[in-house]
């Protein structure tokens, strides 16, 4: 389906994912870090913090097993069994983020010892929309609870989770919520579990994996807004 070009978007963070079967260890991570394409992308690489309640009080010690690469627009997360590519600037093409990830991702598959096979793939949309008097919740997102008169919505979170019948093997959550008074969250994720794990030898294959959640994601966006929302944003 042809959806309409928005000129500025909601979205505020982009967030794709692939899952993993083996275990990795953090000499993998490590190696994958010291590559020079991935040490002169992310200037700040810190391993994952863990906190513990104890006896004694908090205690605070790092994860190696759990990696945290960052610049300016961009977030990696390396944990056990999974990698994650985080996109903060706002809007970027689809096929650009998906360059980045499967790029990544072909790096860290080389320094493991054996072909990793990949188990599913996600991506998120985490959408921020400006609300105000003459804009409530409901005028903007399909959700509830449903504004009105005689009530003034102070707060919410609505979960969703379901599936189109034309895409039954993809799972869809929405989760809309109102963190504050002026705007509310539609966060949306997709995500494949794939029936036939395998890995995967070349990057137009991975590709083809991702494709599908594009035109799913379009649709639940399209589909969680009101049309006053579509006139706000085209």
């Amino acid at each position: 389906m042809i959806y309409p070009k928005l000129k500025n978007t909601p979205i505020k963070e982009i967030i794709f994912s692939i899952s993993y079967e083996e275990i990795v260890d953090k000499n993998c991570f490590q190696k994958f870090i010291d590559l020079k394409e991935v040490s002169a992308r992310f200037n700040d690489i810190k391993p994952s913090v863990i906190l513990e309640f104890t006896n004694q009080g908090l205690k605070q010690s790092t994860d190696n097993n759990n990696f945290h690469l960052r610049n300016k627009t961009e977030v990696l997360q390396l944990r056990k069994g999974a990698l994650s590519y985080h996109y903060l600037g706002g809007y970027k093409n689809y096929s650009e983020i998906l360059d980045s990830i499967v790029n990544l991702w072909i790096l860290f598959d080389s320094v493991t010892k054996d072909d990793l096979t990949i188990n599913s793939v996600s991506i998120r949309y985490i959408n921020v929309i400006q609300i105000d008097e003459d804009n409530p919740p409901s005028r903007l997102v399909q959700l509830y609870p449903k504004q009105s008169s005689d009530r003034n919505i102070i707060n919410f979170q609505n979960s969703v989770n379901f599936n189109y019948s034309k895409f039954p093997d993809y799972n869809i959550n929405v989760v809309s919520t109102k963190p504050k008074q002026d705007i509310v969250l539609l966060d949306i994720t997709v995500s494949n579990k794939l029936t036939n794990p395998s890995p995967f030898k070349e990057n137009e294959e991975l590709f083809d994996v991702f494709k599908p959640l594009q035109e799913i994601k379009n649709k639940v966006f399209f589909d969680s807004i009101t049309a006053k929302a579509l006139i706000k944003y085209i």
